[in-house]
C-alpha cells in the first residue's frame, strides 16, 4: 500500500496521498463544502510539489449540488497548470453520465486527462504514478471508511 501522507474521511468523500499523487473516491452528491475541503487538501500538495497528480474515482456519483458545479470549474481554471495528469475511474453507466458533465471542464487539462473504466484500476493508477515523485509504491490505495 501507499504510504499515506494524509488521510481525510467527510461525508462520503475519501482522500488520500503518497507524495506528489492524490487519490479519492467521490459517491453521492458533492457540496460546495466538500469542495472547498478537496481544494484545500489539493491546494496543499500544491505548494508542496508544486505540480500533482490526481485519481478521482466515481463510486455512486451524483452530480454537484447548488454551487459546487461552479466550484468544479474554478478550480480547473485556477489550478490546471499545476496538474500533470487526472485519472477518472467510473463504476457505473450513472457514473460516466455525471462525468459528461465534467469533460468539457476536463478538456482544459488536455492529454493530461484520462478515463478508466473500474476494471481498469491498475491501470488508472500506473499511470498516474508513472514518474511521480515520492511515490511509496504502485498499488492502488484501499480507500476505507
Amino acid at each position: 500500500m501507499c504510504a499515506l501522507a494524509d488521510v481525510c474521511t467527510m461525508r462520503e468523500i475519501k482522500k488520500l496521498s503518497s507524495g506528489n499523487v492524490a487519490a479519492m473516491t467521490l459517491s453521492g452528491k458533492l457540496t460546495h463544502s466538500d469542495y472547498a475541503d478537496i481544494v484545500a487538501f489539493l491546494a496543499k500538495l500544491i505548494k508542496k510539489y508544486k505540480c500533482i497528480r490526481v485519481l478521482i474515482e466515481f463510486d455512486s456519483f451524483e452530480g454537484w449540488a447548488g454551487t459546487a458545479s461552479l466550484d468544479d470549474i474554478v478550480f480547473v481554471f485556477r489550478y490546471s497548470a499545476h496538474i500533470e495528469r487526472m485519472a477518472f475511474l467510473v463504476h457505473a453507466q450513472q457514473d460516466k453520465l455525471a462525468l459528461l458533465l465534467d469533460r468539457p471542464f476536463g478538456r482544459a487539462l488536455g492529454s493530461n486527462v484520462k478515463y478508466f473504466h473500474e476494471k481498469y484500476r491498475d491501470d488508472a493508477w500506473k499511470w498516474v504514478c508513472d514518474g511521480a515523485k515520492d511515490i511509496m509504491d504502485l498499488n492502488f490505495p484501499s480507500v476505507k471508511n
